[in-house]
């Protein structure tokens, strides 16, 4: 068994609550091996290829990284080439509004969202 059930549960939670998100985004995509378990891809801008791959181990790692994506976003957004840390607050506050669809589903994982604003992913 390559998860122990509540985590697997767990991270399919968080898969479904960035379901729509992923779908949509054209740099990501979601992917069951039944060799490796759950797989999360970053497409490169240009499409057509994996910039990274990386298997998703707990649902804390998956939350990390798609609340992580959804802020780059908006950095990308704004055409500034600096981290969440860094941000300014006319980005920060869109981060955070960006973040509350995903926290009303997922409220336990607010801390995440801390951590990345702390910078300590």
């Amino acid at each position: 068994m390559l998860y122990e059930e509540t985590e697997k549960k767990e991270i399919e939670r968080i898969y479904a609550a960035f379901a729509d998100y992923i779908r949509e985004s054209p740099y990501l995509e979601w992917f069951w091996s039944e060799k490796l378990g759950y797989l999360l891809l970053k497409i490169g801008a240009e499409k057509r290829y994996i910039a990274e791959d990386i298997i998703i181990y707990t649902a804390e790692q998956l939350a990390l990284i798609l609340f992580s994506e959804v802020s780059m976003d908006v950095l990308q957004m704004t055409g500034n080439d600096h981290t969440e840390q860094t941000a300014d607050p006319l980005e920060l506050t869109e981060i955070k509004e960006r973040w509350q669809p995903f926290l009303k589903r997922l409220p336990q994982y607010r801390p995440v969202c801390e951590k990345i604003l702390a910078g300590e992913k």
